[in-house]
């Protein structure tokens, strides 16, 4: 029963992950299509850590598995 619900939770952790990591990625191809000279893409440092913690997440996932 326990396993059940880590298996699903790390699932949920892995398709958030995901999202924050195409969020980031939305928002600098957006900044990149702008006709005019390109913004820098700065982030703070919790949002840094967060895309950190989603990438690192992610490539963990690949080559170990869930």
């Amino acid at each position: 029963m326990i396993e059940v619900f880590i298996s699903k939770l790390y699932y949920i952790l892995l398709i958030m992950s995901i999202l924050n990591c195409c969020r980031h990625i939305l928002k600098i191809l957006k900044i990149m299509r702008e006709e005019e000279v390109p913004n820098t893409y700065e982030l703070e440092n919790p949002q840094l850590f967060v895309l950190g913690l989603s990438i690192s997440y992610i490539i963990t996932t690949i080559i170990v598995g869930i």
